[in-house]
């Protein structure tokens, strides 16, 4: 079986990868590892999008009202909210292959919790163990990426993983738009769960790379705390966070919103965002990584990309749209979301004083994007009117656009 590591930068520390002192990155990833990356870290996200797809179906079986079921939904971001600075710390400590393969058994776990627990409680936990899992995998999946590659190589990588969110919700909605109407939901955790199965094994194949030494534990909470004090950290992590939370939000709402306003059933408008979704995030973030390993502006580029999401966002959400302007809105939404998540997250090893941090400075952007995820559904559920979306999207970009770091430097080496 091919290697998914790629070409060896340093020799003779093979062997060392899984000892009880974590080694730097001992080779460049292979773009067959890079992929497997993005995708565990697309399925840590999917679970989120099964439950949007069949919040109807979930409330009717368990007695609860639909919107209970959305904000059931913030109990998945929680974890992060919680705790992943704390683990990025883990994964400094114990290696980011170790931290995701138990993330994706956690992602099975919850799946399973559903099924065979069948009320809102169980529903509940459920959504908050896959959060768990979520929160190790994105976490991980950065740091792993930052240490094991190098160059453009990286740039494109970090570009590519950076769609993740919008990505992992479309595969949940794909997973469940068969199901979605029908009061069969289980089949679609199901898939989930066997899902997640297949790629915590096929983890085990990623290199076994740490980012630091196995520091005393008094030493590692000094470094959680120093990331804190990273100003141009702290601002990455303000400028992903608050489009990804404005995504978020919107991938919550824009299926019923869609079939509501524009008379199409909740299956066919979950259908057609899930479609759109994953091709916008992978083609764009293909492109603008290519764009990026290239002497262009990137504070320009990233309120280029900030005025297309405030004008996508009121072709979205203004009813006289139709349900085709609509979906060409929402492509455009995703395209600026994609581009300025590949800026921003292209500047992580950029922001990086001391890259044995990568995994604490991962987990505070994982943090930040978590927190404002957490509050995003009670604020969009609980909205109505497409203005109030258009003004709350202007006034996140704005923010994000004025706290991007950006740091003058020569061409970055092949």
């Amino acid at each position: 079986m091919a290697s998914i590591v790629g070409d060896p930068v340093e020799t003779g520390m093979q062997n060392q990868a899984d000892s009880a002192y974590p080694t730097l990155a001992v080779a460049e990833m292979g773009w067959l590892a890079i992929v497997l990356v993005y995708v565990s870290t697309v399925a840590s996200m999917a679970m989120v999008g099964v439950a949007a797809a069949l919040t109807i179906d979930l409330g009717a079986a368990m007695h609860v009202p639909r919107h209970e079921v959305g904000l059931a939904l913030s109990m998945f971001s929680l974890p992060s909210a919680l705790g992943a600075v704390f683990c990025g710390g883990l994964v400094d400590r114990w290696g980011a292959r170790r931290i995701m393969i138990g993330s994706a058994v956690l992602g099975a776990i919850a799946a399973l919790v559903v099924v065979l627990g069948g009320g809102f409680a169980m529903l509940t936990l459920a959504l908050a163990v896959a959060g768990i899992g979520f929160t190790g995998i994105s976490v991980a999946a950065p740091a792993l990426l930052v240490s094991a590659t190098t160059g453009h190589r990286q740039v494109r990588a970090m570009s590519l993983w950076s769609t993740y969110a919008p990505t992992g919700f479309a595969v949940g909605l794909l997973l469940a738009a068969p199901f979605a109407g029908t009061g069969h939901w289980q089949p679609a955790f199901l898939a989930y769960g066997a899902l997640m199965l297949i790629l915590a094994l096929a983890s085990f194949r990623l290199p076994a790379v740490r980012t630091a030494g196995a520091m005393p534990w008094r030493e590692q909470l000094g470094s959680f705390a120093g990331v804190f004090r990273e100003a141009g950290i702290v601002r990455l992590a303000c400028a992903v966070s608050v489009p990804s939370a404005l995504s978020y939000g919107t991938s919550l709402i824009a299926p019923a919103y869609l079939a509501e306003v524009h008379g199409t059933s909740l299956a066919a408008s979950a259908t057609v965002v899930a479609a759109v979704k994953g091709v916008a995030m992978i083609v764009c973030g293909l492109v603008t990584g290519a764009m990026l390993t290239r002497r262009f502006d990137r504070r320009l580029l990233f309120v280029m990309l900030a005025l297309l999401g405030v004008a996508a966002q009121f072709i979205v959400f203004w009813p006289g749209s139709g349900f085709v302007g609509a979906t060409v809105g929402l492509f455009g939404w995703l395209v600026a979301f994609s581009g300025m998540g590949a800026v921003a997250m292209a500047q992580l090893s950029q922001v990086l004083r001391d890259p044995s941090q990568s995994g604490a400075a991962s987990g505070l952007v994982g943090q930040a994007i978590s927190v404002l995820s957490f509050l995003a559904p009670s604020i969009y559920f609980g909205m109505s009117g497409w203005s109030g979306f258009v003004l709350l999207a202007g006034l996140g970009l704005l923010l994000a656009t004025l706290a991007l770091p950006v740091k003058r430097r020569a061409a970055i080496a092949v």
